[in-house]
């Protein structure tokens, strides 16, 4: 998980991978830069080696 990152299930379950169409590459804690957390839940901001940026966003159980 990415540092100071909080555990939510629904965004450990899933992979993240990249949104351009030309890489689609799985992304991995390598490339997790920012975990933040909100009362609607946890975003987490990757980027990939193509410079492309994918956030991903788990809502609260």
């Amino acid at each position: 998980m990415c540092a100071g990152a909080v555990s939510t299930s629904m965004l450990d379950q899933l992979a993240a991978t990249c949104e351009n169409e030309r890489c689609n590459r799985p992304l991995t804690e390598e490339e997790c830069m920012l975990v933040y957390q909100t009362e609607y839940g946890q975003r987490r901001a990757y980027e990939c080696h193509c410079g492309t940026v994918t956030v991903t966003v788990g809502r609260r159980e």
